[in-house]
């Protein structure tokens, strides 16, 4: 009976364990198809992380009761799923030592506003505080706000005056809010010889392109804030009760939501990495680097189409699943720095401060 018993739970969990693992390689292989094609794939790219979650459960379960045949087959769903997996969660152990010269620092951070908080000399804002003490060459912010009038909280002057270590800035305001405008902008302590916008349709979002004079090299810098996903905090806490309190009524509720709101976010970030590929493609022979938020994670089609035949700073140099989105249990990666050949990165790091949603990403780049 006891031997029936076992037999009936290993061939259960091989029916499980077989679903699981077909579900791990396409989600692992789901940014190969556009969410214009089919938006499920999509799905399936973020929910990666827990299908992998999955499949590790059963490689430990085969292990302890011997299933050697069992055990070799998950083994080998990894060894498929190596490339996509190593994307999503590198290692790298052994990193070479940062070279002494020549030597550009980059910072990315999605700001929220500053947290919309002033910066004073009693009171200084943290985010402020973080970007001067992070001695950054090249500081590219998203959801960068401003006042426009000097008496107004975090009036554009203010911010410039107590930047002044960068010299060189460029502001494009993408949203008005009458007394407060927020957008893009970029810091640099090198000479801004260009800079223009991407022209791609957004309401909210967007993305610009600026030509840097780094040590007598011409380096190009596309700092990006992609379509976001536009869940509000009623949204996200529906999120936070399905996970805290999971039922059919509370997975009805937020499946209404999350399929309204990300799969039309899908869509609309697939057309503007489209277009950012072109323009990265009209730079292809240019020393380059591609940053910000892009709202999706290293397995989708918008990072995949944005990065092409680019280097990824934190697959390059950094370790773990790097989670740079730190609210309402959404731990994912959605922020990136991205390089052309031509540079070697060093050093990839997620700051882990609190002071915004996002959590900044910066790393050291040699420009060979």
């Amino acid at each position: 009976m006891k031997t029936f018993r076992f037999k009936f739970i290993h061939r259960t969990m091989l029916v499980l364990n077989m679903i699981a693992t077909l579900l791990f390689i396409v989600a692992a292989y789901s940014y190969l198809v556009s969410p214009s094609q089919c938006v499920f794939f999509s799905y399936l790219g973020l929910l990666f992380p827990f299908f992998l979650i999955m499949n590790f459960f059963f490689l430990i379960y085969w292990l302890l009761f011997r299933k050697w045949m069992r055990f070799f087959i998950a083994i080998c769903s990894f060894l498929i799923c190596w490339k996509p997996l190593t994307s999503y969660a590198p290692i790298n152990l052994f990193r070479p030592e940062t070279p002494a010269e020549n030597i550009v620092k980059i910072l990315s951070y999605n700001v929220m506003g500053f947290k919309y908080q002033d910066h004073t000399e009693e009171k200084p804002n943290p985010i402020i505080r973080y970007i001067i003490d992070s001695n950054a060459d090249i500081v590219c912010l998203q959801e960068y706000m401003v006042g426009t009038s000097p008496n107004r909280m975090l009036y554009e002057g203010k911010i410039l005056k107590v930047m002044k270590m960068y010299p060189y800035y460029y502001h494009l305001p993408l949203v008005d809010y009458n007394r407060y405008t927020i957008g893009l902008a970029i810091f640099s302590k090198y000479p801004i010889l260009k800079s223009r916008k991407v022209r791609y349709d957004s309401a909210f979002n967007g993305s610009t392109i600026h030509e840097i004079r780094v040590n007598g090299k011409n380096v190009h810098v596309i700092n990006n804030h992609m379509e976001s996903f536009k869940l509000t905090m009623r949204d996200r806490s529906k999120y936070t009760e399905f996970i805290n309190n999971a039922n059919t009524g509370t997975f009805d509720n937020l499946f209404e939501t999350v399929h309204h709101k990300l799969g039309s976010a899908f869509h609309i970030r697939a057309e503007q990495a489209e277009v950012i590929a072109e323009e990265i493609q009209s730079l292809k022979n240019s020393t380059l680097i591609v940053c910000g938020d892009f709202n999706d994670t290293p397995i989708s089609y918008t990072y995949r189409t944005v990065r092409g035949s680019l280097k990824d700073a934190f697959e390059e140099s950094g370790n773990g699943v790097g989670i740079t989105y730190n609210q309402n249990f959404f731990w994912f990666r959605l922020d990136h720095i991205l390089h052309s050949q031509n540079i070697k990165a060093y050093e990839a790091t997620i700051g882990k401060v609190s002071f915004s949603d996002h959590y900044p990403v910066w790393c050291k780049v040699e420009l060979k």
